[in-house]
């Protein structure tokens, strides 16, 4: 069984991976890591990681070899607690969210495939080019989730307090010199046409978690308008907000800006995170 020609479903899986498919056994993991239509268990994804890489597989021995990074799994399933960064807005920070090693690790999973990034269509709700909107992006998603990615939005929901079936898909971010994502929301608007459907299915998004995956650059501050606020972490930190009120409303005051670096270029992981998994 080609990677390509690979399921989702557990049951072909585990029998390709029984006679000794290397990558049937590695998607296996992920989707055991993650709970997708298996029993949710880090100790058993972790197991398949290992088989998968004594069958041979090479993403999955590159993947084993990424966990090395990471502390002891207790501890890395129990992350610091972020910390305020002003009054007002909930705006926080957390230090040292990754290992600088996972920062390097992630950019070289997505360099080669990066592309103009999206904003939301009001009127459709789909992908579209906007000049307010300069840099690119990758998507880690399912086909190409890893059990490395996958710890690390497991640490994400956890920091976060959401669960992890209501996380987007991973964005990697980049910006060049000059490229910019200008001031925006990140929550979706109730009254606009397009963005009704995914509110049904999804609910809003409740938090954005960024991770500032590299620091040799200027300028590239996250800007928001509430305070005048200008953050930039260092390699492996975390910012991260509330983009709804405890009341369940939005909050206005998280219109914010991916500001231009000056020099270099900078790298960022992205996640918005829902309160529940989708129903549609």
């Amino acid at each position: 069984m080609s990677t390509d020609a690979l399921t989702f479903d557990p049951a072909a899986l585990a029998d390709a991976s029984s006679k000794g498919d290397g990558a049937a056994t590695h998607r296996l993991a992920v989707l055991t890591g993650m709970g997708l239509w298996v029993p949710q268990s880090w100790s058993e994804a972790l197991r398949l990681l290992d088989l998968s890489a004594a069958q041979g597989h090479g993403p999955a021995t590159d993947d084993r070899t990424a966990l090395t990074a990471l502390a002891d799994l207790g501890q890395w399933l129990t992350p610091p607690s972020p910390q305020p960064l002003m009054s007002g807005p909930a705006i926080l920070t957390v230090s040292g969210f990754l290992p600088p090693a996972l920062c390097d690790w992630l950019i070289d999973q997505v360099r080669d495939t990066t592309h103009p990034a999206l904003v939301y269509n009001p009127d459709t709700g789909e992908g579209l080019r906007d000049d307010i909107r300069t840099n690119s992006a990758s998507q880690i998603g399912l086909e190409r989730m890893t059990v490395t990615a996958a710890l690390i939005r497991e640490r994400i929901a956890r920091v976060a307090g959401l669960p992890v079936p209501g996380l987007e898909w991973t964005q990697i971010l980049h910006y060049g010199p000059g490229q910019t994502f200008d001031w925006h929301v990140d929550w979706l608007n109730p009254d606009e046409p397009g963005h009704a459907p995914d509110l049904a299915a999804r609910g809003q998004r409740i938090a954005t978690l960024l991770v500032y995956l590299n620091d040799d650059y200027e300028g590239g501050e996250t800007a928001f308008e509430a305070g005048g606020l200008r953050h930039r972490g260092g390699k492996g930190d975390a910012l991260m907000w509330a983009n709804t009120l405890p009341s369940g409303g939005i909050d206005p005051r998280t219109r914010h800006a991916g500001l231009p670096p000056t020099t270099g270029e900078k790298w960022v992981l992205s996640q918005w995170l829902r309160g529940r998994a989708p129903t549609g």
